[in-house]
Formats: C-alpha cells, structure tokens, sequence
C-alpha cells in the first residue's frame, strides 16, 4: 500500500504524464480547435471562457478520476492475478505490443461513430463541455490508450484506492490544465508551436517508457536476475535511440540538437545507475521461528515485506538500502525479508495475519523484545533521508549505526 504523503515524485510525474499525453499525434493537433470554441465569440468575457474551459476540465477529471478508483478498488483481486506467471506474461506482451504502436508498427482506431464531431455549432450550456470533457479520453483513445493502461496497471498493483483516485485525479490536471489557460487567455493560442515531426519524435519517447514497463513484467515472470538493470538499460538504450537514431524530426537542427542533448544526458544518467556503488547489505529469507531466535537474542529486527511485481519494492532496494548511511544504521538489525509474490504457504500467511499487512512494501520494526515499534512502520518507497530520520527519532536510535549482530 504506498503512502501518498512519501511518494511526491509519484505525483509530480504522473501530473506531466497527463501534461505530456497533449503532445501526442492525435490530441496536439485537436487542442487549438477544442480552445478555440470556449471563446468562439469576440465579445464572451474571459471570465466566462474560463467557466467553460473549467467545465470541461473537470469533465476529463471526473471520468479518470472515476476510472482510477475503480481499478484501485478491485487491486486486492488484481493483485493476487499479478502473482500469476501466465498473468505477468500477458501483462507484459500486452503492454509491449502497445508500446510498438507508439513506434508506428500499427495503430488503435475508433469508428467514426465514437468520436464526436467538432465541427459547426457547440453548446454554450456548461453542461455540454462538462460531457464534453467525460468524452476526451475516448476521443484521444487511439494515443493515450497505452499509457493510461499502464498506469492503470499500476495503480491496480497498489491495492488503495485513496491512492488511485487522487492519482489519476493529478493526471487528468495535467492533462486539462492547458485547456483551462489557453481557454482563458486564448491570445496565447498563437504562442503554441505547429504539429509537426517533433510530435512523432514525442510519441517514440512513450513508445520507449512502455516497452521499460512490458519488458519488466515479463522479467518478473520468468524470474529473471535482471530486474534492478531495466531502467538503466532504458535510459541508455532510449537515450542513444532517441538521442541518434530516430529522426522524425530531421529537417529541424534545433531539434536534432535538442534531441542529441537529451539523449546524451539519458545515457549518462543510465552508466551512472550501471556504475554507482552499492552497498553489501545482506538480507535472510523469512522462515518460521526466526523472529523468535532474534528475540532469544536480544536483536532488533527490520522485516521487509516485498513482491516481485511490486515497483516500489525494487526502488527500495535500488535508492534506500543501498544508501551507504541506511546500511550503517541497519548493521545492527536482524534484516529479514518476507517474500509476498506468491502467498501460498500457511507460513506467508501468518506472519501477514499477524503484522496485518495489507500491500506492499511494507517495513516493520521489533524492538529486542520481538514488540512492533508501531510509529516506525513504513508503508510505500521512502527515501534514505525520511528512513534515517525515521529510525533515528524512534526507541531504536540505540542501535543505528552500532555494529553488533549483523548478518552479512
């Protein structure tokens, strides 16, 4: 189950995610046409364009806001579908075979019955734009298809629906706050750049982040030792295709420099994951009995309840253990992790019945007398910094940092 309030970068990306999904193809070039009918007469006040515009914004939200509820309330259901390897399998073959028609091997079409006509007279009801708005996403279906399906996939994964609402509620702002300034200040229309090759160039920027996402599940599936390297794998590869290779956009120089300085620093950013020191930090597999041999011991413990299908679970490892200062203050914790990829075993199952454990990850902390320091749980990806603060402004501070019993 994340918690909101430690995953900020979450939100911010998903916010221009729904930002970015203007740019594609089939939305980009309808924008223009879409504003220009919340002021269509020279005399309307800006004030009431503006109620229009907001009409229809909050039209787009309520139906991605609706549709992330949704898929966070059946997440227990698709959870445990994620355990499944043939699940994980379809998932990711579904989710690449997306990511080829961002790269032009096909394309999603809606009959023409589907998608409403802009042409001649609109409604100046608020209502109308409101229904207008409800519509957007089936009218922009054939490009935002895949990246809204991967973020659903997402927020299924997570088993909150708090979570899922107010997710895809940031994402429809993204996504309609150009309409609400453009709307408002419809002077700026002119301002927008024409529809182009560099759209093309966009859309393969989409293609790249849903093929990372497909390949990672069909990872998980096989249970194959490559996980951490996927994203920076994809910021290499994306960075020297997207940086070189493609070339939608070649009659521009501008932005044969703009791609040529973005890809440069992708692929830095990718060898600097490949290259960056880890530390040795070791783990022991959760068993029966163990948490009693730490408390015979007198040994504070940190349980790690995790799942192979679960993407903040790897950036845990990826950014927070890894730390040099986190694996300095956990020496002298007996470290365990509870794998929840498949919970089919009665041994699973009690120790989630007894920490009442809802998603994951989830970190708990025993005292050394094996009692749960109830204010240290943590719920979600943290950062080195809110882990340390965390565990140092708690009854174990004591311990952190102190080379005792750590199991290496």
């Amino acid at each position: 189950m994340t918690n909101l309030s430690n995953s900020p970068f979450i939100f911010i990306s998903v916010f221009f995610l729904g930002l970015g999904l203007n740019l594609t193809p089939c939305v980009y070039p309808m924008l223009s046409i879409t504003i220009s009918l919340f002021r269509k007469s020279g005399q309307e006040s800006r004030g009431r364009a503006f109620m229009k515009a907001l009409a229809y914004v909050l039209g787009m939200v309520t139906t991605y806001s609706v549709l992330g509820l949704v898929a966070a309330m059946t997440g227990s259901f698709f959870g445990e579908w994620l355990r499944n390897f043939w699940v994980q399998l379809a998932t990711g073959i579904l989710v690449i075979g997306l990511a080829f028609s961002m790269f032009g091997l096909y394309q999603f079409r809606l009959p023409s019955w589907l998608t409403p006509s802009y042409q001649g007279s609109v409604q100046g009801a608020l209502l109308g734009f409101f229904v207008s708005g409800l519509l957007v996403g089936v009218v922009a279906a054939p490009c935002m298809g895949p990246a809204v399906l991967a973020l659903l996939t997402f927020v299924s994964a997570q088993q909150n629906w708090v979570f899922g609402f107010f997710l895809f509620f940031v994402m429809a702002l993204g996504l309609g706050l150009p309409y609400l300034v453009f709307g408002t200040y419809s002077g700026l229309l002119s301002k927008l750049p024409k529809s182009g090759a560099w759209l093309v160039w966009f859309e393969r920027l989409m293609g790249v982040v849903l093929l990372t996402f497909g390949i990672f599940y069909v990872a998980i599936a096989f249970q194959w030792p490559l996980l951490k390297w996927i994203v920076p794998g994809a910021f290499v590869a994306g960075g020297l295709y997207l940086g070189w290779v493609e070339r939608s956009a070649h009659l521009s120089k501008k932005f044969l420099i703009f791609q040529g300085i973005l890809g440069t620093l992708a692929v830095v950013i990718g060898l600097f994951f490949f290259f960056m020191p880890r530390s040795g930090l070791a783990w022991e597999k959760y068993h029966a009995g163990i948490l009693e041999e730490a408390g015979a011991s007198g040994q504070p413990v940190i349980l790690d309840f995790y799942a192979d299908w679960c993407i903040p679970c790897h950036e845990l490892d990826q950014f927070t253990y890894s730390d040099p200062k986190v694996s300095a203050t956990l020496q002298s914790f007996r470290r365990i992790k509870v794998d929840t990829t498949s919970v089919d075993d009665d041994e699973t199952r009690e120790v989630l019945r007894r920490f009442d454990i809802f998603g994951v990850p989830t970190i708990i902390f025993l005292n050394e007398k094996s009692v749960e320091v109830s204010s240290l749980r943590m719920n979600g990806f943290v950062t080195p910094e809110e882990f340390m603060e965390a565990v140092r402004s708690s009854e174990l501070r004591k311990y952190a940092g102190k080379h005792g019993t750590g199991n290496e």
